[in-house]
């Protein structure tokens, strides 16, 4: 092949795989020869198949691999064929005087690869490869039963073990409920699985109910973690924007609850709607410097000409904006009548008067740069993350000197560059800041979890390394 990536498209060929597998199982090209039908069916030296499964379907109870963190060796081949093996000759209550047919132990062989290559994959937690190495038997019965098996990606089994890796994504320990339910679903299944694949529809139902159910619970609580975290991020914003536009600057007693109670509730309510980018954010803050510069002394002819000619009009506008949220109306008249009067002592008590003003310098300071410019930085950082890093998402996140945590990117806070994680319950349980979650991607100590088809996947890396 080319490339890398013709070899995966290869893989998922239908006809590509079949043949592939033919040629592996037939020992075509390896130097062992072709095996025959009669190979495949029975004889004095080999097991007929049906014997095999069997056997296959006594062991599926008994025999136990679980999945151990750091082993080279998880799957030892040869030792499941001396069991198979061995179990056979206890059925038959003979010795072990015959063996496995080329055709059955390659088929057993490429589904111990297969498993092999779940193993592999980082993005399945520990736990889950264990659950999924239980299903090994019932796998080769399967492929032993249907020869199309690997080319029918609508099969019952392969979803089952799809979908086990899908809810398990987030799960890291046995103890788990929800590992605890699969396990039971999948002890289920090891019972009454024979030759009917009915015991995989079962499963598959069973665990399609289990995916609704926590699916359900997840964006709920998700949804209650995402409300409460908008809502104290929106609190800080706006305290961030009331602390920046007041420094400095002179508020007198009776206006103080307009902007820090009424005003800043107004502020909230419009963060949360629309967002720090949009255009009524940047109105209803506009709205805030233009209320507290008419509040300082008269040194500019801009605020000379806004208390002479404009006043009245804005006044209008700051009560008509707080009649829209639903604090009291006699509190706001009040707040706004205050307010009124303040703008009226400011003018009275100016020394300017037409005479004198034209010389006054008509600009004023900026005095949104520290905030533009914070806001460019925080959009930087956010740029340079990885384009998989999105809301949604499922990572293996570096936790100090703790175990890594399998946590999904619920929130991204723009413009403060934050990340917020959840759990696998929805339940917020770490935030990082865009330019520490890029250093540590780069490092590899975090990393993107693909909630991808675990079988494909493993198929794929099979076909890929038999191709050559």
């Amino acid at each position: 092949m080319s490339s890398e990536t013709d070899t995966g498209k290869a893989a998922k060929d239908p006809e590509r795989v079949a043949e592939v597998i033919k040629k592996f199982i037939n020992g075509d090209g390896d130097g062992q020869g072709k095996a025959t039908t009669a190979q495949a069916t029975e004889g004095k030296q080999f097991h007929d198949r049906r014997e095999i499964i069997k056997a296959l379907t006594q062991l599926q109870v008994t025999y136990k691999s679980e999945y151990t963190p750091g082993q080279a060796v998880n799957i030892n081949t040869d030792d499941f064929k001396f069991a198979l093996l061995n179990s056979m000759a206890k059925i038959s209550n003979s010795a072990m005087t015959k063996s496995v047919n080329q055709v059955d132990g390659r088929t057993i062989d490429f589904v111990e690869m297969i498993f092999g290559a779940f193993l592999r994959d980082h993005n399945v937690s520990d736990v889950i490869k264990s659950l999924l190495l239980r299903l090994q038997i019932p796998m080769i019965k399967i492929a032993m039963l249907d020869k199309q098996f690997f080319q029918n990606n609508r099969h019952p089994a392969r979803h089952v073990l799809d979908t086990i890796a899908h809810i398990g994504i987030g799960i890291d320990e046995k103890e788990n409920p929800v590992y605890q339910t699969m396990n039971l679903i999948i002890d289920q299944l090891l019972n009454t699985f024979d030759q009917n694949i009915a015991s995989f529809n079962t499963a598959l139902a069973s665990l399609s109910r289990l995916t609704k159910i926590e699916s359900e619970k997840h964006e709920q609580k998700e949804a209650e973690t995402q409300k409460q975290i908008l809502k104290e991020h929106a609190r800080q914003v706006v305290l961030t924007e009331l602390q920046y536009q007041t420094k400095n600057k002179s508020i007198p007693a009776s206006i103080k609850p307009l902007i820090l109670k009424q005003w800043s509730s107004l502020m909230f309510n419009y963060f949360i709607r629309n967002g720090k980018d949009s255009d009524e954010w940047i109105e209803i803050v506009a709205q805030l410097r233009q209320l507290i510069n008419g509040l300082q002394p008269i040194t500019t002819k801009e605020q000379w000409e806004f208390h002479n000619n404009e006043a009245d009009t804005f006044i209008e506008t700051i009560k008509n904006r707080l009649y829209t949220t639903k604090q009291d109306k006699l509190s706001i008249d009040d707040s706004v009548n205050s307010l009124q009067a303040a703008y009226k002592k400011i003018l009275t008590d100016t020394d300017f008067d037409d005479s004198t003003i034209e010389s006054l310098n008509n600009e004023t300071p900026d005095d949104t740069t520290v905030s533009i410019t914070e806001e460019n930085t925080a959009k930087d950082q956010i740029a340079l993350l990885p384009e998989g890093v999105k809301q949604g998402v499922w990572f293996e996140i570096f936790n100090g000197d703790k175990p890594v945590r399998r946590l999904k990117l619920s929130i991204i806070l723009l413009d403060e560059a934050k990340l917020i994680f959840v759990d696998r319950v929805g339940a917020k349980v770490m935030e990082k800041t865009a330019e520490e979650f890029n250093e540590e991607l780069k490092t590899e100590k975090s990393r993107i979890l693909a909630d991808h088809s675990v079988f494909d996947h493993a198929l794929g890396q099979v076909i890929a390394s038999l191709i050559v």
